[in-house]
């Protein structure tokens, strides 16, 4: 095989896999972005105000590697759950495997972007620490370009049928039935609940 066949066969497969890396890499930030607020409203109701006043103000007194080791110590708890769940899959308990290998990542991802967002200032004091955290929103900027042309495809191959799917629903809730109006109460219910999010 020429040296030229072989970087156009090496071309070919480096694609998709930047593609799938690309992918993969914007769907854990989208876990991030989305389990990290999530727990931070949920601690938003805990009614413990001292407890938590008194945490932010024991993050703040600590040295930046003290508190580095707080934000890492969960995912040293945490990570060992996925090999659990890796070990269920090989030995043939699909199911409860995957479960736990998800569970695990979710819960892990929750919670280091919760602890992010109540260290970051101390974190990103560290200069090797800041370097790496702009890296890797470079990385994530990165990500986006690759797949934009892909999602730009896939909104336009879908964009007559949310179109079509909009008309449906006015036409349904124009309509003097009851169903029109539950319809209609529905989507604002949904509305309102985005503007919470």
């Amino acid at each position: 095989m020429s040296p030229l066949s072989r970087q156009s066969i090496a071309r070919k497969i480096a694609r998709p896999a930047w593609f799938l890396f690309a992918a993969l890499f914007l769907f854990e930030a989208w876990l991030w972005d989305v389990l990290g607020r999530s727990l931070t409203r949920l601690a938003a109701l805990i009614p413990f105000e001292d407890f938590k006043r008194a945490l932010a103000n024991l993050i703040a007194r600590l040295p930046a590697p003290v508190v580095l080791l707080i934000f890492i110590i969960p995912l040293g708890i945490i990570e060992p759950f996925k090999f659990v769940g890796l070990w269920l899959i090989g030995h043939h308990h699909f199911i409860l495997g995957i479960l736990a290998f998800v569970v695990a990542k979710v819960a892990g991802l929750g919670v280091l972007a919760f602890l992010f967002e109540m260290t970051r200032a101390k974190l990103l004091s560290m200069p090797w620490f800041e370097r790496f955290y702009h890296f890797v929103l470079r990385v994530r900027a990165w990500a986006h370009e690759i797949l934009e042309p892909y999602k730009a495809a896939i909104r336009q191959a879908v964009a007559p049928f949310k179109q079509r799917l909009r008309e449906i629903i006015a036409s349904l809730e124009s309509g003097n039935g009851g169903f029109g109006r539950r319809l209609a109460l529905l989507r604002n219910h949904v509305r309102r609940l985005r503007g919470l999010t």
